[in-house]
C-alpha cells in the first residue's frame, strides 16, 4: 500500500482497501477526509461521501447535504 514517508498509510490506499472490503461507513468518511483537502476534486469527494453515507444509513449523510447544498452543487 502506498505510504507518505512518515510511515502512514495514504488516503488513496485507504480508499482503495475500504472500496476491497465495501465499508460504506469508512467510505463515507475517507471521501468526506478528502474533500476536506480539497482541491479540484473536493466536490466529487463530498458527493460520493454523501451517497455512502446515505447508503450505510450514517447520521453525517445530512451535514455532506447541507454542505452540498450551499456550494450549490444540490
Amino acid at each position: 500500500m502506498g505510504r507518505h514517508p512518515a510511515g502512514q498509510v495514504t488516503l488513496e490506499a485507504r480508499l482503495l482497501a475500504a472500496h476491497a472490503a465495501h465499508d460504506g461507513a469508512a467510505l463515507a468518511r475517507l471521501y468526506a477526509e478528502a474533500a476536506e483537502a480539497g482541491g479540484p476534486g473536493a466536490s466529487f469527494y463530498l458527493t460520493q461521501a454523501w451517497v455512502f453515507a446515505l447508503e450505510a444509513g450514517l447520521p453525517e449523510a445530512e451535514a455532506y447535504a447541507r454542505r452540498l447544498r450551499q456550494s450549490g452543487l444540490a
